[in-house]
């Protein structure tokens, strides 16, 4: 079973309020202004995409990434905030480990979803016409009920450049439930755009077969020294019960 950052929002019975104006996206394309204009170099690594689209490079041996961010969640009849925390660990220059602890804030903090993850990619990148690496995840949820079932889900990472600038990841998994439940297949499709120095671009689409539940997430880039990068952008759910979410990430390196 998947966090609720990766994959379709759980469904959250929470007091009933008006579901918030479209214009929020468009406010938060302004705020993104200053930022851009602040920004002074890219940096060289690619991080995972917003919504955790794998991507096929690991960290290099001994690295160490912090990563905090914060959502603003808007659900049908319901809207709260969600805090993650996240540490990566290069154990290799082709291996690496990460950990991710997710909790809700509405009027009371709760733990919400918890992942352990593993990633291994096979050559270095541009050897191959398409660069091939695997991960395998270990995570938890909290369910409405308060039970809180553990999941398996391996995981190919698929990554292309085109040029210099472009680049197209996918990720295919399967959700595989330990406690009870059926597998499911997920699928990842992300593109990156190196739209100069200063500033990368992209967008990611995700999405649960099982459920037929997923999100598109365009988001952003911008690095302000080469060891802290921010990255913002707008989830729009894919659902009858769709989950809407606008994220800020703060990625610090070691």
């Amino acid at each position: 079973m998947r966090s609720s950052n990766d994959w379709p929002p759980m469904k959250v019975a929470r007091k009933p309020i008006l579901r918030p104006a479209r214009g929020r996206a468009r406010l938060l394309a302004i705020l993104l202004l200053p930022l851009i204009l602040c920004a002074r170099e890219a940096s060289a690594h690619r991080d995972d995409y917003l919504n955790e689209t794998d991507v096929y490079l690991t960290l290099e041996r001994g690295e160490l990434e912090t990563e905090y961010w914060l959502d603003r969640v808007w659900l049908p009849a319901a809207e709260f905030n969600r805090h993650n925390a996240a540490v990566e660990w290069g154990i290799t220059d082709h291996w690496m480990a990460d950990a991710r602890v997710t909790a809700i804030s509405d009027g009371g903090t709760n733990f919400d979803s918890a992942r352990v993850e593993s990633r291994y990619r096979f050559f270095d990148e541009g050897v191959r016409p398409v660069d091939v690496a695997v991960s395998l995840e270990l995570n938890t949820e909290r369910e409405p009920d308060g039970s809180r079932p553990v999941g398996i889900e391996p995981r190919l990472i698929l990554s292309r450049d085109v040029g210099e600038k472009l680049n197209f990841t996918a990720n295919l998994s399967e959700e595989i439930p330990l406690d009870s439940g059926t597998p499911a297949f997920l699928g990842a499709f992300g593109t990156r755009l190196n739209w100069n120095s200063l500033v990368r671009v992209g967008s990611e689409f995700q999405y649960n077969f099982a459920e037929h539940t997923g999100s598109v997430i365009p988001q952003l880039w911008l690095t302000f020294r080469q060891d802290v990068t921010i990255k913002i952008g707008y989830a729009v759910g894919i659902d009858r019960e769709p989950e809407d979410f606008a994220r800020v990430a703060l990625e610090v390196e070691f």
